[in-house]
């Protein structure tokens, strides 16, 4: 209603806001107008280089929400139930590769089942005496005893000799 309006009151305006709406740069374009590719739905000038306008592609998909956490923690990939696998099995099962999957191993022979099931893991040697087999030296020499105030080298003598008869064995 306000073009009408304004075309009433000012005769011939309508026609020339319809040229200055016109860029004067479409005339450089002209010659891909008729063009037989069908590329684009048209063509226009930005900054003095022409892009092309894609033709539409039907309705706009909706924005995914945020994608979920689909990792798993080291605590789970190395505790996770995996089937019994080896390299020469009909349909292992697919996994990611990895330099030590059992998809990937030999095949190996159960362990044997004892006739009782009892130990017979010996843990010491019957020949050799292992009492002090873990004492150090800090154990050895520092027994943290008060500094000997005695000045009598017999006494002296006779405590150093049980320490080390102590220490040797």
């Amino acid at each position: 209603s306000k073009p009408r309006l304004l075309a009433t009151v000012v005769p011939g305006l309508c026609q020339r806001m319809a040229a200055m709406a016109k860029s004067n740069s479409e005339g450089a374009h002209d010659f891909v107008k008729n063009s037989k590719v069908g590329s684009a739905t048209g063509f226009m000038m930005v900054a003095g280089s022409m892009l092309a306008i894609p033709h539409k592609t039907g309705t706009k998909m909706k924005m995914q929400t945020a994608p979920r956490f689909s990792g798993v923690s080291e605590y789970q990939e190395c505790y996770k139930e995996i089937p019994h696998c080896y390299a020469s099995m009909d349909r292992k099962p697919l996994i990611a590769y990895h330099p030590n999957a059992t998809r990937s191993r030999l095949a190996e022979e159960d362990a044997p089942v004892p006739l009782k099931n009892a130990s017979t893991i010996a843990f010491q040697d019957r020949f050799c005496v292992h009492n002090r087999r873990f004492v150090t030296t800090h154990k050895n020499y520092y027994t943290g005893e008060m500094p000997d105030m005695r000045s009598n080298p017999g006494m002296i003598a006779d405590s150093t000799r049980l320490k080390r008869m102590l220490q040797d064995k």
